[in-house]
């Protein structure tokens, strides 16, 4: 059984139908939604105001939910186990994951004694605000058992997510697929162009003297990993824009009147896989310091739809174990028996730890806040009223014996291999208020985070325990660039660089290429034109250039023949002169086949397409704005599944926020029949960014529809 992935790409809904939806019982009071304002902006951006944290979450739920229920839901079927009453098979496959990593038992065991009552009324609030919107909108709910949320439910997702981001999943499936009984050096997992850019500039480095943020995150355009925006009002110290996943409940990135942070994918190792030695004689017992016990059964019935609409419900039982190591799988391929630890599901307090964030309005609460320790990746870039700004390797990494290869398979019959505490935050790779001015991450080295001059001045944890598998990509080599040619930097001259999609001449990925453009025009008189268009191009991946769409052409097949993920942006790629010739001559044939010649303009073949708005798009895989076509599809025009999802501007000055800008390169609804649904993709194909005010009064002013929540 292949085990289905939220965080990367899984479907997360369950379904089953029964004739009514009801609201929650909860223990604390029931929120009353006349006190809550929903003010929409013209591209229907919510901007929430109530009097508490709690109605604020209320009216979030609610306004997410008229947007983007059909994912929004989802949350609440993964968290009850009910992903196989909606999507049949392939919906089993990931209850039997969440139930093998015992998601719902620690939250049970956890709930009352981990999390805060301010955030456990905050929850309440936003499962308030879920449960009736699916109350008043029956028909859009997919599983109405699933009906009335509860905030365990929730709690549970977070979990999922949390192991989801750690890879549990793929080594879940690993396991039970027999990949593990060949005794692998390196366990590996496919990695999907996830990424992000954030940079942070203090006064030193800024022409006006303020402290500026830019929040980048580059995911998916559609689905659960899509971006939602909004504001979040309170009289309890909420007052913060920014974005969160659908259906969550806090902004995973974002800006208040004081601070302002974002986040990026970072690659550290957070999960190993042990090999049980079994007892021959003893069925389920395994050897662990020179004694013998016996694992623990967990089996679960997974209820399985079938038939139209999986109305039909079949319960099929598994068995899923554990062990002194945590989750433990039996191979289907043999009697060998593997267990899968990680921080990830270790902890109930993402979803606190998110709240603690967005309320957080100086540099000693926000660290506090992060010192919660929950969320199991993404590095952080942070910058302040105060000008302060940071770069911190965020992440639970686990403390381990370096005398093993964490790497591979290890043995699971040993302590020494059973870690039990977390790298301290303060030990991983930091910068903080470095000379330089600046902190940058774009998915690159945590090494490289400012100037050269003031690079791993609070690195202080050991290389070998942080994977450098990202090295230096093409996005950190040109914001460097760009940025070591100015002494100082407007506020303009960042948005500029941030919309950069030019190919650096340095780094191992860029020369590499070195010999794809030197070929020689004479030598191939076929391809003459071609090998002059791409010679002479500026390195720019603009709408009206022909070199792109050549250049992807030949790269795709480059990329698939070698079996390429985004580390190639990184390392490089080998590939003799022949090879590119062999490749270009295809391309060539491809463009002729399909328009008549070889000179087609990038913004022909590289489209914005959603809805009935159809635009040219600038761009290219790791630009600064990056843009994913799937190579692996030969459908023309080209369009993106991952990109820019996320854009947002602040400059801080010392009475607080100054300037907020933002902008969703396609719109803030996932609901095709929204006008709101790609009312942005205008503004990307121009690089403008809307402006944005935190004040209460701003926002009312403009308001094109102010209303309350049912």
């Amino acid at each position: 059984m292949i085990i289905s992935v939220w965080c990367r790409r899984v479907t997360i809904a369950v379904c089953f139908c029964l004739p009514v939806v009801v609201l929650a019982q909860t223990s604390f009071p029931k929120i009353d939604p006349s006190k809550i304002t929903i003010a929409r902006d013209s591209f229907g951006i919510p901007h929430i105001f109530a009097e508490t944290d709690a109605e604020v979450a209320y009216g979030l739920a609610w306004a997410n939910d008229e947007d983007a229920f059909s994912e929004a839901q989802n949350l609440v079927y993964i968290g009850k186990g009910y992903m196989a009453r909606k999507d049949g098979i392939e919906g089993a496959k990931t209850d039997f994951f969440v139930h093998s990593i015992g998601a719902r038992q620690l939250v049970e065991e956890r709930y009352d004694k981990d999390l805060s009552p301010d955030f456990k009324k905050y929850l309440d609030g936003f499962v308030q605000g879920l449960n009736a919107y699916a109350a008043s909108h029956p028909e859009e709910v997919k599983v109405k058992a699933a009906f009335p949320a509860t905030p365990k439910d929730i709690v549970t997702a977070y979990v999922v997510t949390m192991a989801a981001l750690s890879h549990a999943p793929d080594y879940v499936g690993d396991a039970i697929s027999g990949k593990y009984d060949k005794m692998p050096d390196v366990l590996k997992v496919d990695q999907k162009p996830v990424g992000s850019n954030a940079f942070a500039l203090s006064s030193l480095k800024t022409t006006d003297g303020k402290t500026y943020l830019c929040i980048n995150p580059h995911m998916a355009m559609d689905g659960p990993l899509s971006f939602y925006e909004a504001q979040l009002h309170s009289n309890e110290g909420l007052n913060i824009e920014g974005a969160m996943f659908q259906g969550t409940g806090s902004l995973a990135m974002g800006v208040n009147d004081d601070l302002g942070w974002g986040m990026t994918w970072n690659f550290f190792d957070r999960i190993d896989a042990y090999k049980l030695s079994m007892d021959p004689k003893r069925k389920l017992y395994y050897q662990f310091d020179g004694q013998y016990y016996k694992l623990e059964k967990r089996p679960v019935w997974l209820k399985v739809g079938l038939g139209k609409n999986h109305k039909i419900v079949i319960p099929v039982k598994k068995m899923t174990y554990w062990s002194k190591y945590g989750c433990t799988i039996k191979s289907d391929k043999s009697n060998n028996f593997y267990s899968i630890r990680f921080p990830g599901n270790q902890s109930i307090m993402a979803g606190e730890q998110l709240y603690r964030m967005n309320k957080a309005h100086n540099y000693k609460e926000f660290r506090e806040a992060l010192r919660v320790h929950a969320i199991v990746l993404f590095n952080v870039i942070y910058a302040d009223k105060e000008d302060n700004i940071f770069y911190l390797e965020h992440g639970t990494l686990p403390e381990r014996d370096t005398t093993y290869n964490w790497e591979g398979l290890l043995p699971g019959n040993t302590s020494k291999t059973l870690w039990t505490q977390l790298v301290p935050l303060d030990s991983m790779p930091h910068i903080i208020n470095p000379t330089c001015g600046y902190v940058y991450n774009c998915n690159n080295t945590p090494f490289h985070s400012t100037g050269v001059e003031c690079n791993e001045a609070g690195c202080k944890f050991p290389r070998r325990m942080i994977d450098e598998r990202p090295g230096d990509n093409n996005r950190s080599i040109r914001f460097k660039e760009m940025m070591d040619a100015k002494n100082k930097v407007s506020f303009d001259d960042l948005e500029k660089m941030k919309f950069d999609v030019t190919l650096s001449r340095h780094g191992k990925y860029a020369e590499s290429l070195n010999n794809l453009f030197a070929l020689d025009e004479n030598k191939y008189p076929d391809i003459k034109d071609a090998i002059h268009i791409l010679s002479t191009w500026n390195r720019v991946f603009d709408i009206n250039e022909y070199a792109p769409t050549l250049l992807f052409l030949v790269l795709r097949d480059a990329f698939l023949k070698r079996g390429c993920d985004d580390q190639c942006f990184v390392t490089g790629i080998t590939v003799s002169d022949d090879e590119w010739v062999s490749d270009l001559r295809t391309a060539c044939d491809t463009l002729k086949a399909r328009y008549g010649t070889i000179k087609v303009e990038w913004g022909t073949v590289h489209r914005n397409i959603r809805g009935n708005i159809n635009l040219p798009l600038r761009g290219f895989a790791d630009m600064l704005s990056p843009s994913y076509p799937d190579i692996k599809s030969d459908k023309f025009p080209l369009t993106p599944s991952f990109g820019d999802s996320y854009i947002m501007f602040a400059s801080f000055g010392k009475s607080g926020l100054e300037k907020l800008q933002a902008l969703e390169p396609i719109g803030n609804s996932l609901n095709p029949n929204s006008p709101h649904y790609n009312d942005q993709i205008a503004l990307f194909s121009k690089q403008q960014l809307r402006p944005l005010s935190l004040k209460k009064e701003d926002v009312m002013k403009k308001a094109e529809k102010i209303y309350h929540p049912l």
